[in-house]
C-alpha cells in the first residue's frame, strides 16, 4: 500500500474507532469494506493489529480492547490537546475526506497561511539536527533589517501563522515569525539544546506565542454574556479554564495564565460580551484600550451622519 494511502487508512481507523466505538473487528472490517478508501482490498487481522501499533508508535493514539472484543480509543483526552500528533491526525482526516469528495471543491472556502512555508521546511530540519540558523529579519515595526544567529528550539502555528522561537547565544529565547524573516541559512554549527526547556512546559501558562516574562502567571476571572458562555465552553481559551459560577445572563470562568498582549488582545476582540473581573489591573489594561479606540472614532464628523 503507498504511504499517502496507508496515511489516510490511520485517520479513517481512528474516525472510525472514536464515532463507532467500542466496536468490534467485525464491525470495522464491514465498514471498511464498504468505503471507497479499501479500494476492494480487504483489512486482515494482522494488518489492522499493526495499524493499531502503529498509531500508538507515531500518533501516541492508544486503541485497546474490552472483554467483549471491542475495541475504543483508551486516550480519548489525548486527542484534545494542542500537539503535533494531533494536528498531523487532524489534517490527514480532513485531506481523505476532501479527496472523497473532489466535487464539492469550490464549495470549501479555507483559511489562507502566509507564504511562510518556504522557512518553515529549513528550520524543523536544523531543529531535527541541532544545526544552527543565521537568518534575516524585519520586524512590523522597524524598518531597518537584522541578523539574527539562533539555536532553532520550537515552532508553533498560531493564528494562522508560523512562529520560531529561537535561542540567542545570551540564553535568551525569542520568538519570531516565520512570514516577515528575509533570508535563511542552515549553518553547520551544531548546538546542545537545553533538555530542562520543552515545549509544553514553556507554553504552560501562555496565550498565543508571547511569553512576557514581565508578566507572572496569575488568576484571572472573565464574565461572559448571552450566548458568549457557549463560545468559551466550546473552546476554551487556555487549558486552565473552567466555570466557577453562572447568572440568567452570564458564566464567570477562572483562568491561570500570563496576562500577555496577544491574550489582551483577544479580550478586546469579543467586545462588549467578555468583561475582566478579576485582576483589577488588567481590567484597567482593558478599559483604558477601549477608550483609546473610541478616542479615534470621536474625531469623525460624519458618524453623526449615520
Amino acid at each position: 500500500m503507498k504511504p499517502l494511502l496507508i496515511l489516510k487508512t490511520y485517520a479513517w481507523l481512528v474516525n472510525t474507532i472514536r464515532n463507532h466505538g467500542p466496536i468490534s473487528y467485525k464491525d470495522i472490517l464491514e465498514l471498511w469494506n464498504n468505503d471507497r478508501l479499501s479500494e476492494g482490498n480487504n483489512m486482515v487481522r494482522q494488518t489492522f493489529i499493526h495499524y493499531k501499533n502503529d498509531l500508538e508508535e507515531f500518533f501516541n493514539i492508544s486503541i485497546g480492547c474490552d472483554r467483549q472484543y471491542r475495541y475504543y480509543i483508551k486516550n480519548g483526552a489525548e486527542l484534545q490537546k494542542d500537539t503535533v500528533e494531533n494536528w498531523m491526525m487532524s489534517s490527514l482526516s480532513v485531506n481523505s475526506t476532501l479527496l472523497k469528495n473532489k466535487r464539492v471543491y469550490k464549495r470549501i472556502v479555507m483559511e489562507s497561511i502566509p507564504s511562510s512555508g518556504r522557512f518553515l521546511k529549513d528550520i524543523v530540519e536544523a531543529m531535527s539536527k541541532n544545526l544552527v540558523i543565521e537568518m534575516v529579519y524585519q520586524r512590523y515595526d522597524n524598518s531597518i533589517e537584522r541578523d539574527h544567529r539562533l539555536e532553532p528550539y520550537f515552532v508553533k502555528l498560531y493564528h494562522q501563522r508560523w512562529y520560531l522561537l529561537g535561542r540567542k547565544a545570551d540564553g535568551a529565547l525569542l520568538t519570531f515569525a516565520l512570514d516577515r524573516i528575509k533570508s535563511l541559512t542552515v549553518t553547520k554549527e551544531y548546538f546542545k539544546m537545553d533538555e530542562k526547556i520543552n515545549a509544553s512546559d514553556y507554553f504552560e501558562d501562555c496565550y498565543g506565542v508571547m511569553k512576557d516574562e514581565s508578566k507572572p502567571a496569575e488568576r484571572i476571572v472573565l464574565r461572559a454574556y448571552g450566548t458568549e458562555a457557549n463560545y468559551l465552553r466550546d473552546l476554551k481559551l487556555h487549558h486552565s479554564q473552567r466555570e466557577i459560577a453562572s447568572g440568567d445572563e452570564y458564566s464567570d470562568f477562572e483562568l491561570f495564565l500570563r496576562p500577555s498582549m496577544d491574550f489582551r488582545g483577544k479580550i478586546m476582540e469579543r467586545g462588549s460580551r467578555l468583561e475582566v473581573l478579576e485582576p483589577l489591573h488588567l481590567a484597567k489594561e482593558i478599559w483604558d484600550a477601549n477608550l483609546a479606540s473610541v478616542k479615534l472614532y470621536e474625531k469623525r464628523k460624519d458618524l453623526s451622519e449615520v
